[in-house]
């Protein structure tokens, strides 16, 4: 009989697997395609026309950083008028070598780069899940890929998202295997790609405690900042500190952004700076209180995802979150961030069997994560009311958890109510 069972799961591997290769090749592979090669309207009222147009940032920093331009600003004054490169300037090399190349090369290029990184971010999330969570991490990976309409936004603007967070979950499961130098090496580079991965260390640093992990950050990245220094000016760094990173903490009302900081009028700069810094520190202050309150056996990353260590991996997850919340700017396509942190939830759930409100609230806001956003009120917002409705279950949860180890001393694992 248990021959007869494992033969028909088999089976259905195989044809979900079967179904999912005919989904993808007949319908999402061609609107992908269609988006990756769109110029929308808005991209034609720009004073360049061209197919993923936020590549175009990174293509056209590195053509003016070879031609020994100011990368930063259209004009060299460096006070105003500010280009659409707004990363540290670690990897103008990397673009330099880019913007070599014909456009159309260069964007192919980056689009085999990025999803060469997610294909492996994925297969090592299978590898370093529990053996018997596979099928269903591997059945919701594939169907929130499809389904995610910030994924098709990436692919047509060419963002640099899925590369950043690829880093951060591959930088994650090393972690937790204990190749921990490895680790702090690619969230070092997130962080040097597109800065914000740097609040990971709220994760690693308060709520883990892990200050072995704070200080080879450090040394990475000052290392790979130093090696920049050969062919990168220093100025670019200090036009990049005082004068780039303030423009974006101050956010945008932009309807693509699903920032809370979207709510704040753009006269109102400072009000936006304080609410990111506030959030950040909040969840810092959290992490620190859930570190006071429960033992190290509960905040260790374990050695597999999803076995008795799910406390740390919500934390890891709410950081995730909480980044996005947070951020001046997060448009929509950032939300790939989410793809397979959210797979990693449901694959949770799925097995652990929680009371019908907590599972439908929990679906209801990995719908709005993955959702299209419209340009009205309330649709314009719906990633960020997704992101607002985890990150409640999730803080939710962990005080749950630290209610009862300390109230009634009982083993509240798996993490959701009962």
């Amino acid at each position: 009989m248990q021959k007869l069972t494992e033969t028909t799961r088999h089976w259905s591997i195989v044809l979900a697997l079967t179904l999912a290769a005919v989904i993808s090749w007949n319908y999402w592979l061609p609107i992908a395609e269609d988006f990756y090669n769109l110029v929308t309207p808005a991209d034609e009222n720009r004073q360049y026309a061209l197919r993923n147009v936020d590549f175009f940032a990174y293509y056209n920093a590195g053509v003016r950083y070879e031609n020994g331009s100011n990368p930063y600003f259209y004009n060299d004054s460096g006070l105003k008028n500010f280009s659409d490169y707004i990363y540290p300037p670690t990897l103008l090399p990397l673009y330099g070598l880019l913007s070599k190349l014909e456009y159309d090369q260069a964007r192919l290029l980056w689009l085999g780069l990025y999803f060469t990184a997610y294909a492996l971010c994925f297969t090592i999330l299978l590898i370093a899940v529990r053996k018997d969570n596979r099928p269903i991490l591997f059945t919701c990976g594939v169907v929130l890929t499809a389904a995610s309409f910030p994924l098709l936004m990436h692919i047509h603007n060419g963002q640099s998202d899925v590369l950043v967070i690829s880093l951060v979950l591959i930088g994650y499961a090393a972690y937790i295997k204990g190749f921990k130098t490895s680790s702090a090496f690619l969230f070092a580079l997130a962080a040097l790609t597109k800065v914000s991965p740097v609040l990971f260390l709220i994760y690693f640093v308060i709520f883990l405690k892990d200050y072995r992990f704070l200080l080879t950050f450090c040394l990475w990245a000052t290392g790979m900042v130093l090696v920049s220094l050969l062919s990168v000016p220093f100025s670019l760094y200090t036009d990049y500190l005082f004068q780039v990173l303030p423009e974006i903490g101050k956010g945008t009302t932009n309807w693509l952004n699903q920032s809370i900081v979207k709510f704040v009028p753009v006269s109102q700069a400072g009000l936006a700076r304080v609410i990111s810094v506030v959030g950040f520190v909040m969840f810092g202050l959290f992490a620190w209180w859930l570190s006071k309150h429960l033992p190290s056996s509960m905040r260790t990353t374990g050695k597999i995802l999803g076995e008795n260590h799910f406390v740390s991996e919500s934390v890891f997850i709410l950081n995730i979150l909480i980044i996005l919340v947070f951020s001046g700017k997060a448009w929509s396509m950032v939300y790939v961030w989410m793809i397979f942190p959210a797979a990693l939830l449901t694959t949770h759930l799925i097995k652990s069997r929680p009371k019908t409100w907590y599972l439908l609230l929990n679906c209801v806001a990995v719908f709005l994560l993955a959702s299209k956003v419209y340009g009205y009120p309330i649709l314009d917002s719906l990633n960020l009311w997704g992101n607002l409705i985890l990150s409640m279950l999730l803080v939710i949860n962990l005080m749950k958890v630290e209610w009862a180890f300390n109230e009634i001393h009982y083993d509240p694992l798996p993490l959701t109510p009962e």
